[in-house]
């Protein structure tokens, strides 16, 4: 900083000085040739008040050159030329014209005569009635050569000043950047935490004022340092002994914070400033980051990584940072696996006795005769075998479905309004029980498994045949709207209460118990369905009316049926 602050104040002194000089050179050149012209004229003066053209006389001044000339511009004579006889006719020369005209000036240019760049001035003289042309000129060279001379003597100056100037700039400047760079070697330590304060030790009152505000200044931010210092390792000590991974990426999905759990899931160290794939190369996880880096669509999904599994949740931040926490749920994935496969066992179990249990009721029912109180017996023990059953196939089939992952050779293009079709046949007996109409109409491809279509139909429309009024209607629609396949499935039944249908396709939830086990359902039907629409990325939709009746609206997505 002392460097340019010398070059800088000994650029703009010598710009100063320059400007002074050619002023002064400028100023002092003018002012000789006001001089000069002024003594031309005096010096033709005298000549023309003493001219007498008999007796021609010139000064023995060698830088004063003197031309006398007729009315008809010859010359007469010439302190210069040894002929003036030989000389050219001057009557065009410009100081001849003007004092011809009567208004005399000075004029310089070079003189053909001598070569040399001269300053002419001529006035006319009468004498005896003839007229004479006086004319002096004095070299232009004598003027130049004085303000040469002038100038070495101000240049000298110049350099004089900027020498001293110099000087002064090293050592003033010495003594203002001394305590900057006291102040600057204080400021590093802010950051080390060692800062001590700088005493005023200039005799400049403002720069001890200026030290006195750094020293508060530092002292804050030091403190401010060591208490962000302090939260950033309460930060990092939390981030690497939770037992929840968390990875943060800036917008770029470079990794900015990941702590000691997350590198152990992921198996790297040293990820902090490289890119996702540092991390993973799975494309669940990158594909649910980059949706919410770019789209800030935030996601909660199950990954799989080394036999372990994680529930991760993505979402971002207001300043666009993308988190990413991963939990451990694999204790709770065995279990749940456990769970499923004791239930579908448990089911397998029980549905071979009551099988059998089915079986010897019947035969009792037979060989009880017209005994009405056995045959009561046998008929109710059918029932609720029957019930168990059709319980026990629902818990099966919601089990297959919890454990079905799609495979794409296993789908094919399936038409919902022929599956719907079928299913109306199936539910013929349930239906002419109730008096209920069931209308098909419309028609959509779905890519999808056969046995998923019909068990997703079949369910809808059990329950509105179900649960609707007795000699009333059970409607259902197949359409395409906006290239997606929708299945709208309605009755003008019973209804359902707006308290209970945010939870109808939850397991065994019902609305009315006693209703239900009247009408025979088992409370997994809507379970199933929801699932299913899961399974194929499905919206469900529920629309009901106590007294008036439910309309559930399934729909697809579009490349569901553009595939199809």
């Amino acid at each position: 900083m002392k460097k340019k602050l010398m070059i800088w104040n000994t650029a703009i002194v010598a710009l100063a000085l320059a400007l002074m000089l050619g002023l002064g050179i400028f100023v002092t050149r003018s002012d000789r040739y006001e001089m000069t012209e002024e003594k031309i004229r005096e010096i033709t003066k005298i000549y023309a008040a003493t001219f007498d053209p008999s007796d021609i006389r010139f000064s023995e001044d060698d830088a004063i050159r003197v031309t006398v000339l007729d009315n008809a511009g010859q010359v007469l004579a010439d302190s210069d030329a040894v002929d003036p006889a030989e000389m050219e006719n001057h009557s065009q020369r410009e100081e001849i014209l003007a004092a011809f005209a009567g208004t005399p000036k000075t004029v310089t240019r070079t003189s053909e005569t001598t070569g040399r760049k001269m300053m002419y001035y001529a006035e006319r003289v009468e004498v005896d009635g003839i007229s004479y042309y006086i004319r002096v000129a004095i070299p232009v060279a004598s003027v130049s050569s004085y303000v040469v001379k002038s100038s070495v003597p101000m240049l000298f100056i110049m350099v004089v000043v900027l020498f001293l100037t110099t000087l002064c700039c090293y050592f003033f400047g010495a003594g203002i950047l001394k305590p900057l760079d006291t102040v600057r070697r204080g400021l590093t330590g802010v950051e080390k935490g060692t800062y001590r304060e700088i005493p005023p030790m200039t005799d400049d009152e403002e720069i001890n004022r200026m030290l006195v505000d750094i020293n508060a200044i530092s002292k804050k931010l030091q403190e401010s340092v060591t208490e962000a210092r302090s939260e950033r390792e309460k930060l990092d000590y939390i981030l690497n002994h939770v037992s929840d991974g968390i990875v943060v990426m800036d917008a770029k999905l470079s990794v900015v914070v990941v702590n000691r759990c997350a590198e152990g899931i992921f198996g790297i160290t040293g990820a902090v400033g490289k890119g996702i794939r540092a991390l993973t190369a799975d494309e669940t996880f990158i594909g649910a980051m980059t949706d919410c880096a770019e789209g800030g669509r935030g996601s909660i999904f199950r990954l799989q990584l080394k036999g372990a599994w994680y529930l991760v949740t993505v979402h971002t931040t207001e300043n666009g940072l993308v988190i990413a926490v991963l939990t451990d749920v694999t204790a709770e994935k065995n279990g749940e696996q456990m769970r499923l496969e004791f239930f579908a066992n448990a089911s397998h179990e029980l549905k071979t006795p009551l099988t059998t249990i089915k079986g010897f009721n019947d035969l009792i029912a037979m060989e009880g005769g017209q005994d009405e109180r056995t045959r009561g017996y046998a008929e109710r023990i059918d029932r609720e075998v029957t019930r168990m059953l059709s319980l026990i196939d629902d818990m099966l089939n919601l089990s297959r479905l919890e454990n079905t992952t799609l495979s794409s050779s296993a789908l094919a293009p399936v038409s919902l309004g022929e599956v719907a079709g079928e299913v109306a046949e199936d539910l013929q007996i349930l239906a002419a029980e109730k008096k209920t109409e069931v209308r098909v109409t419309g028609d959509a491809k779905l890519l999808c498994e056969r046995d998923h279509a019909y068990e997703l139909i079949k369910n809808l429309t059990e329950n509105a045949i179900r649960y609707g009024r007795e000699g009333g209607h059970a409607y259902v629609s197949v359409d395409t709207v906006d290239g997606a396949p929708m299945l709208t499935v309605s009755d003008d039944g019973i209804g359902i209460d707006a308290e209970h249908q945010s939870r109808i396709f939850e397991r065994f939830y019902r609305v009315d118990k006693s209703r239900s086990r009247a009408t025979g359902g088992t409370g997994l039907g809507l379970a199933i369905v929801k699932h299913i629409c899961d399974l194929y990325g499905a919206e469900i939709t529920l629309t009901s009316k106590p007294g008036v009746g439910t309309t559930v609206r399934v729909t697809f997505p579009a490349e569901e049926a553009s595939n199809a």
